[in-house]
């Protein structure tokens, strides 16, 4: 195992004890959907595939996907993404 990764390991197990939200920590994805409307994905790592009907996000666990209708990718920075459009379902690829 490499040294970073048992360092984010341990601050993972550090913030568990002391109630610090695991995204914190390193390349932990987070996936927040409202509605159907808006999906807000952090800690990805670029874009695979986006289109009108899917986008697909590179993530350290596989690949997200994101099936819809009119989907756009309305925000798109190094740390979140922001996809909007009629959101039918969110699913990892391995």
């Amino acid at each position: 195992m490499k040294k970073g990764k048992r360092r984010i390991k341990l601050g993972m197990r550090v913030g568990e004890l002391i109630d610090i939200p695991l995204e914190s920590f390193g390349d932990t994805l987070k996936v927040c959907v409202i509605a159907d409307s808006l999906a807000w994905i952090e800690n990805y790592d670029g874009v695979f595939e986006c289109a009108e009907n899917v986008i697909r996000l590179r993530t350290g666990s596989g690949i997200l996907r994101v099936d819809g209708e009119e989907l756009v990718l309305s925000e798109l920075r190094c740390e979140r993404a922001v996809i909007k459009g009629s959101i039918k379902a969110v699913q990892f690829e391995n």
